[in-house]
């Protein structure tokens, strides 16, 4: 990139932070919850109503996306409680810093073909580091040492979005708190129904890898009060009210049902990705690894 053009970029992501801290005047910070309008931009650009991004375009039309960033290091439900009323305004705010940095660490390494590739030594998630409310931190410091142990939310591993094919689907709207609850349940849905993640065949029953790293948060979850078929594993009855009538009731019918979890791929959900990566939905291109299934891992 042009000396100028850096020039620019940074002059204007300066801009708008300054208008964030000293145009809105200082009550206004106290009263109104943290917004991530920014965020919003950037995902109704360059994101496709399926969850495929546009990286090249975003990549060079960044700086509302590096100016949301530089308001993320600036504040979070840590440093500025004030700005997160109620619990879901905190966990829409980690949801969203989580998908914005993936964004952000891929657009930094782009042209590549896969996340693994974003980092050196497969470590774009247990090395990378990104500032979140003046806190240094990697994105599994935020999945799994704040938002799975501070939370208690199996919900939010069908929102967040690692850049992989197999990742849940990228929404191209920023979470808010005022709507989160209802849109994680919509997510919920429109996983257990996607056949990339859920897909039964003969008396087979294939799930998203996601599904077994992360078995315990389901589990966790599930109580007898679900409405569920008998006798099946945790994480099938907790997908079970979510899917459509037609696979629910053949479901029902299977006495014994093998679950199987399909391979991770960890090709790019970039738009303009090769039909032949498109066609292979389901390819293992590495290890779980780069998604500890712990937080102690």
């Amino acid at each position: 990139m042009p000396t100028t053009q850096r020039f620019l970029n940074k002059t204007m992501r300066i801009l708008q932070v300054l208008a964030f801290l000293f145009i809105v005047p200082t009550a206004t910070l106290a009263d109104n919850p943290f917004v991530h309008h920014l965020l919003n931009q950037v995902l109704k650009a360059h994101v496709s109503a399926d969850g495929q991004v546009r990286y090249a375009a975003l990549a060079t039309n960044r700086i509302h996306l590096d100016a949301y960033i530089d308001s993320l290091g600036d504040y979070s439900p840590e440093n500025h409680p004030e700005l997160f009323p109620t619990r879901f305004y905190e966990l829409a705010y980690w949801i969203n810093a989580y998908n914005a940095f993936v964004l952000r660490g891929i657009i930094d390494a782009y042209p590549i073909s896969s996340v693994k590739d974003a980092f050196f030594l497969n470590g774009f998630f247990n090395r990378q580091k990104f500032v979140a409310g003046g806190r240094s931190m990697t994105l599994n410091d935020i999945e799994n040492g704040i938002i799975r142990a501070r939370y208690g939310e199996p919900r939010i591993h069908f929102v967040l979005n690692c850049g992989a094919r197999s990742c849940p689907q990228l929404e191209n709207k920023a979470f808010t708190g005022a709507t989160l609850d209802a849109r994680l349940e919509q997510a919920l849905k429109r996983f257990a129904n996607d056949p990339k993640h859920v897909r039964l065949e003969g008396k087979r029953l294939y799930l998203s890898k996601i599904l077994d790293w992360y078995q315990e948060d389901f589990s966790d979850e599930f109580t007898p009060k679900r409405p569920n078929s008998e006798n099946q594993t945790d994480i099938v009855s907790y997908l079970f009210p979510y899917l459509e009538s037609s696979l629910a009731d053949q479901l029902i019918g299977i006495d014994n049902l093998e679950v199987e979890f399909f391979d991770y791929d960890w090709a790019l959900n970039d738009e303009s990705a090769t039909e032949s990566i498109k066609g292979n939905p389901h390819r293992d291109l590495n290890s779980p690894q780069l998604r500890p299934q712990t937080p102690n891992q």
